[in-house]
């Protein structure tokens, strides 16, 4: 449909010459991901050539809209679990030190999956649990609705002298947008320290601090207090 329509207009205005076909390149949200993304781009190139040569236009400039495919994979995001919670004799939440509805709103709001894995104790027994955030709204969680499958993740122990971190990885594309820096959040939930990781010319791993986790002053300011 798209072409054609390309086609009709070529035909009543020559000076067009470009066509965006949007974006949907999907990327890893789990660790068996597997997709070849050199046929793809093949098959909707070979396929948009053959129509246009089918109807005597010239091929158009391509433009595409691959937001996550391009910036997905670029970040992370880390919690700390606080406390786990028996809601009955089965259920074991662990609560993180956030909000899923804030740091990660396309896991709250169109149950997106995104790649979860314990950052420490990965010797130690795991154990199924949901994840529960700190807002008072009952939609402020990550489970199997979202995970596809329960997630197991290592035993948490009320004495623990080190607590459990937790990410969530491949969280760089619409979650900082969505979620905004700065500002007032739902609860009043503080905007989270942001870390730069990358490479210097030697090779190395440098972290940097860009910007410090919202304090209660600049909220207070905000709302006008």
């Amino acid at each position: 449909k798209c072409l054609n329509v390309y086609a009709k207009l070529k035909a009543v205005c020559d000076t067009i010459d470009s066509l965006n076909i949007g974006g949907g390149f999907p990327i890893k949200r789990n660790l068996n991901f597997n997709y070849d993304y050199a046929y793809m781009i093949k098959e909707i190139v070979g396929q948009i050539k053959q129509e246009c040569g089918d109807k005597n236009v010239k091929e158009p400039h391509l433009f595409t809209e691959f937001g996550s495919y391009t910036v997905g994979e670029s970040g992370g995001t880390v919690y700390k679990i606080l406390h786990q919670k028996r809601q009955n004799d089965r259920e074991r939440w662990n609560m993180i030190d956030g909000s899923f509805m804030t740091t990660l709103p396309d896991a709250w709001a169109i149950s997106e999956r995104f790649i979860l894995l314990p950052l420490n104790k990965w010797n130690e027994s795991y154990e199924r649990v949901l994840l529960g955030g700190l807002t008072c709204d009952s939609d402020d969680y990550y489970n199997s609705e979202q995970h596809v499958n329960a997630i197991y993740l290592p035993t948490v122990y009320d004495d623990d002298e080190v607590p459990l971190y937790i990410g969530f990885f491949n969280t760089g594309a619409y979650q900082e947008s969505l979620s905004g820096q700065g500002g007032i959040k739902h609860c009043l939930i503080p905007s989270p320290k942001k870390i730069l990781l990358y490479k210097d010319a030697d090779g190395n791993i440098v972290d940097e601090l860009f910007a410090e986790e919202q304090n209660v002053e600049s909220m207070m300011k905000i709302l006008g207090y």
